[in-house]
């Protein structure tokens, strides 16, 4: 049997090779660099172990988000991975399962992720959580407006100020990330990836901060500026913004930017036809238990149905449950299959996407799992899991 475990400081380079021939092949069979700290701070490493063999890795990481307008911590699984020796026996599968188990018994209702393969995660009971567009445009394309503030530098000094911006534009979006001081540091304005430190701009007004970009700039032909964050906390500062990326134009020929789904970047351009606009799939997310509904509200209405519920990985989601929400609180009982008969058949994936808001029950049962076999319990299903904006942008 497999035991899924911390990795010691005696295993890092085993790790440290598993992951740089799963993320980065392209660098050769280097030899992990061993300064640093282990265990390290932004994750908690695990390994699966086969007797003393580490056969697979991943990082779990705890991010502070919002889940139905509350705040929640989630789940992110990153980095999994199996070096080809060992790929078809399993151990993607075992390590997801008890990484699984390890969030639930702390309390983590929602694990999310960024997937090397969407058809494979969706086969271990992931959804996925939200699409993005991608645009890609010349900066003069870009709008010049007036602005009554200033462009000013940041850096992760300015941390607190950030996560105020990024509190107040993400406001009602399930997913929306809340960085704490090492994420920002570490993370979001550091060279995690090799990429380069990247900048970060913020636009000022009275003195107060009220929107930022976080880009790099790219070695190649058309110097690419990519944006990998972009918040702004009102129209005017969302202008800005877009009037300072403009300005680039005598350095770069191209900008890249990653939003939501429903941004409409292509009616403030001067020229849509200059404009590549992408959708893209983003992350995944999916509970770690039935159970995990409980913890939050519920406003829409009353219900009372069972759940007949598939799970690929983990047998205590797999089967019969009472679903009941009365006053915004909802209760999840286990159920024998003689019990009662299914009110509605779902499987894990899409509860977890229902659960977050991706989807709406409609669209459930168009684009995915979900199947009513009582029509009297429709109505009151819409009524509890109405759709939410779902954003999780950054990845990890």
């Amino acid at each position: 049997m497999s035991e899924f475990r911390p990795i010691p400081t005696t295993d890092r380079e085993a790790c440290q090779r598993i992951l740089r021939y799963a993320f980065t092949p392209e660098t050769g069979p280097v030899t992990p660099d061993p300064d640093g700290d282990w265990p390290p701070s932004l994750f908690d490493q695990r390994g699966l172990y086969d007797g003393d063999t580490l056969r697979a890795v991943c990082k779990l990481y705890y991010l502070d988000t919002t889940v139905r307008g509350e705040a929640a911590t989630v789940g992110g699984l990153g980095a999994v991975a199996t070096p080809p020796e060992h790929r078809g026996q399993g151990y993607a599968a075992d390590l997801c399962r008890h990484a699984l188990c390890e969030y639930r018994e702390a309390d983590v209702g929602f694990v999310t992720l960024w997937p090397f393969s969407t058809p494979f995660y969706h086969r271990l009971g992931w959804g996925t959580a939200n699409t993005y567009r991608r645009f890609d445009l010349p900066p003069s394309t870009l709008p010049d407006d007036d602005i009554a503030g200033q462009m000013v530098t940041l850096d992760a000094d300015d941390w607190e100020r950030l996560r105020r911006v990024e509190t107040v534009a993400a406001d009602g979006t399930a997913l929306s990330l809340r960085r704490s001081e090492a994420w920002w540091r570490e993370r979001t304005l550091a060279d995690w990836d090799g990429d380069g430190v990247p900048y970060c701009y913020g636009y000022e007004r009275d003195g107060d901060l009220c929107g930022y970009l976080v880009y790099t700039v790219a070695d190649d032909a058309a110097n690419t500026l990519s944006v990998s964050n972009f918040a702004a906390v009102d129209e005017e500062a969302r202008r800005a913004l877009l009037a300072f990326l403009g300005n680039h134009g005598a350095q770069v020929e191209r900008v890249t930017l990653q939003l939501p789904p429903d941004a409409p970047l292509l009616h403030r351009v001067a020229d849509p036809g200059a404009v590549d606009c992408t959708v893209e799939a983003g992350p995944m997310v999916r509970l770690t238990d039935v159970g995990s509904l409980e913890r939050f509200d519920w406003p829409g209405g009353d219900l009372d149905c069972t759940l007949s519920v598939s799970d690929p990985l983990l047998d205590r989601n797999d089967g019969l449950f009472r679903l009941s929400v009365s006053g915004g609180t909802a209760t999840v009982d286990p159920l024998s299959p003689a019990d009662s008969p299914a009110d509605v058949t779902v499987d894990i994936a899409t509860l977890s996407q229902l659960a977050v808001g991706t989807h709406g029950v409609a669209a459930a049962e168009r684009l995915a799992g979900l199947e009513i076999q009582d029509a009297s319990v429709r109505d009151p299903l819409v009524d509890v899991f109405e759709t939410e904006s779902v954003y999780l942008c950054e990845f990890f």
